[in-house]
C-alpha cells in the first residue's frame, strides 16, 4: 500500500490504481463520468461508530452525538451516518424537514444557527424538537412568543460566546471569538446573564444549560478543555437564580489529520504571492479518545462537586471529511515556458472545490498513486474566470490530459458549497465491498432550470 494512502485506509492495485471501498476509482470515474463524489461507505460506518463509542465509554455519564448536517447535507450520506447510531443537528427549515423525512424523530434533533425564522421555530416546537439552542436575546423572546402563541412548551439551551480562540485558528474561522464571530451570546458583555433574568418570568421556556461552539477543523484537542474555564462564573450565576444546568452541548469543531485548514500567515503568502506551503498536513493526535478525554477533563473541573450534565456533540467534518473523494479529470495541460504550467480540470471553486481556497488538501492521482511530484502546477476549474482555481503551485506528479486526479477529504462542506455555476451538480457514488450505487445522481439540464419560466 502506498503509505500516502494509510492516512485514508485506502488501497491500489498491482497497476497503482487507486482503490476505495473495494473499487477502483479510475473506472468509477469512467463510469459515472467525472466530476464525482466517492463515499467510502464502509469507512464512514466504522467512522461514525467509533465516535459513538468513544463518547459511551470515555464520558462518566449520559452523553450523545448529533451528525452536523450543514458539514455534508446529501440525504444518503446522512442516512448511512443515522444507521450508525448518530443523531441529527440542523440549522434551517429544509435541514429539519430532511432530518424528518430520514426517519428521526424530534427527541434526536437539535436546531442551531443564528437566523432562526419564526417558520423553523414553530415547527421546532410542533415536532418536539430536543433542544433549540438559543442564540440571541431577541431569539429569546422570538421563542417565547411563539409559545404562548402556540400555547406549547419548549426546552432551549443559550448558546454562550465564550470568547476563546482555538490554537492556530484565524479570527475568522473561531466561531467562539468574540470580536470575529456574531454567534452566542455575548459572555463578557452580560447577554447571558440579561438571557436568564428574562428566562425566570418565561413560564413556557424550560431552560436545561448551555451550548458553545468554538471553531471548525480544530487541530488541538487541548483546546476543547481550555474553553471550560471560560463558563466557571456563569454556572454559578446559573444557580444562584434558581437554574441548574443539566445539559452541555459542546458543538463540533474536531478536525482530521488528513487535512487542515490554512494558517492566516499561509493564507496571506497563498493568496498575495501564489505561495502554497508544501507537507504542512500534520499528523496531530485528533483521536477520539484524545478528543473525549480532553472534553471530559474540563467538563469535570467546572462541575467539581456537582452532578455531571449530559454531553452533546456536534461532530461533523470529523465524520465525514476522510470517507469521501472527489474526482476530476484533467482536460488539458497549457505551459508558458518559463511561467507557470496549468492543469485544466473539469471542476474548480466555481462549482466544487470551495475548500481548496482556504485548506490543505491532497491531491492524488487516480491511474497511478507511485508516481512522484515532480513539479509546480496551478489547477484550474472549467469556469471562464481567473480566480476559478483548485489549487495554484500544487506539488504534483507530471500529468496529461485524460488523467483522472483526486481531491482527498472532501467529505466536509464541499457538498455543502457545490453550485451550478454553469455546470451541472456531480453524481455522488457510495463504494462497499466492491460494490458501488448512486447516491446522488448526476443533474440533468432539465433539472437545472426546472423553477425557470421559458
Amino acid at each position: 500500500m502506498n503509505n500516502l494512502l494509510k492516512r485514508w485506509d485506502l488501497d491500489s492495485n498491482d497497476a497503482g490504481e487507486l482503490i476505495v471501498g473495494g473499487c477502483n476509482a479510475l473506472e468509477l470515474g469512467q463510469l459515472y463520468e467525472t466530476p464525482m463524489h466517492v463515499v467510502n461507505q464502509e469507512r464512514l460506518t466504522q467512522t461514525a461508530e467509533s465516535f459513538i463509542k468513544a463518547i459511551k465509554y470515555g464520558y462518566p455519564a449520559n452523553a450523545s452525538a448529533h451528525f452536523a448536517f450543514k458539514c455534508n447535507p446529501v440525504p444518503g450520506v446522512i442516512k448511512i451516518i443515522k444507521n450508525a447510531g448518530l443523531n441529527a443537528e440542523v440549522m434551517s427549515e429544509p435541514e429539519l424537514m430532511l432530518a424528518l423525512k430520514l426517519g428521526y424523530t424530534g427527541n434526536e434533533i437539535i436546531v442551531n444557527g443564528p437566523y432562526k425564522t419564526d417558520k423553523l421555530i414553530i415547527a421546532c416546537i410542533e415536532n418536539n424538537i430536543r433542544f433549540i439552542n438559543v442564540d440571541s436575546v431577541f431569539e429569546l423572546e422570538r421563542i417565547n412568543y411563539l409559545c404562548n402563541l402556540l400555547n406549547r412548551e419548549t426546552e432551549i439551551l443559550l448558546r454562550i460566546n465564550p470568547d476563546f480562540i482555538p490554537s492556530g485558528m484565524k479570527k475568522g474561522s473561531a466561531t467562539g471569538g468574540r470580536s470575529g464571530s456574531p454567534f452566542g451570546l455575548d459572555l463578557k458583555g452580560g447577554e447571558v446573564n440579561k438571557a436568564i433574568d428574562k428566562l425566570l418570568k418565561m413560564e413556557r421556556i424550560k431552560f436545561k444549560g448551555f451550548h458553545f461552539h468554538i471553531g471548525s477543523g480544530i487541530q488541538n484537542t487541548g483546546d476543547f478543555r481550555k474553553v471550560f474555564s471560560k463558563l466557571r462564573n456563569i454556572v454559578s450565576d446559573v444557580e444562584k437564580a434558581g437554574f441548574t444546568v443539566d445539559v452541555i452541548d459542546v458543538g463540533g469543531g474536531l478536525g482530521v489529520p488528513s487535512s487542515r485548514e490554512m494558517s492566516t500567515r499561509e493564507m496571506l503568502l497563498y493568496q498575495a504571492f501564489d505561495y502554497l506551503e508544501s507537507n504542512k498536513i500534520t499528523a496531530n493526535d485528533l483521536s477520539f479518545g484524545s478528543y473525549i478525554e480532553s472534553v471530559t477533563s474540563g467538563v469535570s473541573d467546572l462541575f467539581r462537586n456537582r452532578k455531571l450534565p449530559q454531553l452533546l456533540f456536534e461532530p461533523g467534518r470529523c465524520i465525514a471529511s476522510s470517507n469521501q473523494i472527489l474526482l476530476l479529470k484533467i482536460h488539458q495541460v497549457k505551459e508558458r515556458k518559463g511561467i507557470k504550467k496549468w492543469l485544466i480540470s473539469d471542476a474548480g471553486i466555481s462549482t466544487l472545490t470551495m475548500p481548496t481556497f482556504y485548506e490543505h488538501h491532497e491531491v492524488v492521482l487516480c491511474n497511478d498513486v507511485n508516481r512522484e511530484p515532480s513539479e509546480r502546477v496551478t489547477i484550474t476549474g472549467p469556469g471562464c474566470f481567473a480566480a476559478d482555481i483548485v489549487y495554484r503551485n500544487k506539488m504534483m506528479p507530471e500529468i496529461t490530459p485524460g488523467e483522472i486526479i483526486a481531491i482527498m477529504d472532501s467529505g466536509a462542506y464541499f457538498t455543502s458549497w457545490e453550485s451550478s455555476f454553469g455546470f451541472p451538480l456531480p453524481p455522488i457514488v457510495s463504494a462497499y465491498k466492491g460494490r458501488h450505487r448512486i447516491l446522488r445522481a448526476r443533474e440533468t439540464f432539465e433539472d437545472m432550470f426546472s423553477l425557470d419560466t421559458f
